[in-house]
């Protein structure tokens, strides 16, 4: 392959892995969105697991949703349920409606304000989609949420469901009827443990007491009450490999400060029922606990879509949050949870719908929800020389910089130098939101928290993750102490090699951490 042809393959291989990673960023590591258009009749295509469906004017991905869930719930029901009147989702779509109703000469695609009436029904289509495209949607899950008294019930397994088909769990609805032994909601096995776990969901129906204050004392006793409660009753269940996901629906909750006060109130009901809650007079069985609060399903007027949520465990000492572990206890314990770890990173995933089927930024769309391309690496584009003559260059390097303009590096002629590119503002919100991924490059990923190893131990897990044995047996040699693992399978080995490598960078920064404390200090000491 001559090598002009090899560049160029090298740089749509290095474009496409980018584009990989921002897809990612929106739609997660579950099933991506299959799509594609039929340009010369404006048909597009959506595949939902082994089904395919089409339709023009799905000019964004939450145009197909909208078909998708009337199509799933039923046409003949909508219209029967659309003249009774009664139902939540036809009073979230009519306000919807009314809110963004096109006009004639608007663009097809707009940027409005999100409501809540709007996210409320667009999380509960992108749910649905999740389930199907991952797994399948049980019967009696569209059962309860065509009922109207048993919707909003209905609402929050459906979230769950999102979440567990995403995470690569198989689900399965287990409820049974009143007076029968007790089942939780959701079965869900695994696919990457083979675990099978029990969900039991419940959604906290009104609060008595106001909402507007969470250090309302008032407030804080009906909270802890209602965590302790559901506790015990999911408790009486004697759930196998219990997850317990309870959602507070709090009207008011708009602020992550508001959630930190919730979610300590709720993490003390949590230990306090560790230690004193019994059931038959035996103490309470291990579980996961799940609390969340999606504020615009209990407040469908509020602006925006504001959802948070917590994960705590009952009696489990190894679990690796919220408690002081050593190091290599902590990476043991998170290698033990990561089923649920990654059902809460699904349950994110699943709270943020994408707007565009590609994964492309929504910020480059233009009016037509047409992608406008912007500068990639290893494109040719005509920028000024160094003697401000207009030259054909290659883009080498680019990096978002300030808050519009980004700075390339450019080679012709055997000659490199720098230029700097102003941004459009889609552009620019595209790079803060997606990192510099916007423009091709693959290595562009977000700063590692420095608060947990367990993002750096996850980038270092993926960065080892084609080791080959004589790179795992070489990495053994050079740490003599480490040689007893040399006969651990090649899997495992390259977990033990990042786990070191994580022990290692862990410990130093900690190390470096409590240097800069001990400076700090020192430079506050005032000697009289």
């Amino acid at each position: 392959m001559p090598n002009n042809d090899l560049r160029f393959a090298q740089a749509r291989l290095r474009q496409h892995q980018a584009a990989e990673g921002v897809r990612r960023q929106q739609q997660g590591h579950g099933n991506p969105i299959v799509s594609w258009m039929d340009e010369a009749n404006g048909v597009r295509f959506v595949a939902v697991k082994s089904t395919v469906h089409w339709g023009k004017d799905w000019f964004i991905f939450p145009n197909f949703l909208d078909y998708y869930m009337k199509r799933t719930l039923g046409n003949e029901w909508g219209e029967r349920e659309r003249r009774n009147g009664q139902h939540p989702l036809f009073r979230w779509l009519h306000k919807t409606q009314a809110y963004s109703n096109h006009k004639p000469g608007e663009p097809k695609v707009k940027t409005i304000m999100m409501m809540g009436f709007i996210a409320c029904w667009l999380h509960l289509a992108y749910a649905l989609y999740l389930i199907a495209h991952h797994d399948e949607i049980p019967d009696q899950l569209l059962d309860r949420l065509r009922t109207p008294v048993l919707f909003l019930p209905a609402y929050h397994e459906a979230i769950m469901g999102a979440a567990l088909a995403v995470a690569g769990m198989e689900i399965s609805c287990a409820e049974t009827k009143a007076g029968s032994t007790p089942t939780p909601e959701f079965r869900a096995k695994s696919k990457m443990s083979g675990t099978t776990y029990e969900i039991e969901g419940k959604r906290k129906n009104g609060w008595k007491a106001p909402t507007s204050d969470v250090t309302d004392p008032e407030f804080q006793r009906e909270l802890q009450a209602y965590v302790r409660n559901q506790i015990h009753k999911a408790s009486k269940k004697k759930l196998k490999n219990p997850v317990y996901w309870f959602e507070l629906s709090i009207p008011t909750m708009m602020a992550e400060a508001e959630w930190r006060v919730v979610a300590e109130l709720a993490e003390a009901a949590i230990r306090q029922a560790e230690n004193n809650m019994t059931v038959d007079g035996q103490p309470i069985a291990p579980a996961y606990v799940v609390i969340t609060n999606h504020t615009f399903v209990a407040n469908e007027d509020v602006t925006g879509h504001p959802c948070f949520g917590l994960l705590q465990t009952i009696k489990m000492e190894d679990f690796p949050i919220g408690r002081p572990l050593e190091i290599e206890a902590a990476l043991e314990g998170y290698d033990k949870h990561r089923d649920i770890f990654w059902l809460m990173e699904a349950w994110k995933t699943a709270s943020t719908v994408p707007t565009t089927f590609d994964g492309s930024p929504p910020e480059l769309l233009d009016g037509d929800g047409k992608l406008l391309r912007t500068v990639k690496l290893g494109d040719m584009i005509e920028v000024p020389d160094m003697d401000g003559k207009a030259v054909r260059a290659e883009v080498e390097e680019i990096c978002s910089w300030g808050d519009n303009k980004a700075m390339l590096a450019v080679g012709a002629n055997g000659r490199h130098w720098l230029v700097e590119m102003p941004l459009t503002t889609g552009e620019a919100e595209a790079a803060r939101r997606y990192t510099d991924a916007i423009f091709g490059k693959v290595n562009a990923s977000r700063g590692l928290r420095d608060d947990s190893p367990f993002s750096l131990y996850d980038w270092l897990l993926e960065a080892h993750a084609n080791m080959t044995q004589a790179q795992v047996n070489g990495f053994f040699d050079q740490n003599p102490t480490l040689n007893h693992h040399k006969s651990l399978p090649l899997k495992q080995a390259r977990i033990r090699v990042a786990r070191e490598f994580t022990k290692r960078i862990w410990m130093s920064s900690e190390q470096d951490r409590d240097t800069r404390a001990q400076q700090a200090t020192t430079s506050n000491i005032t000697v009289s």
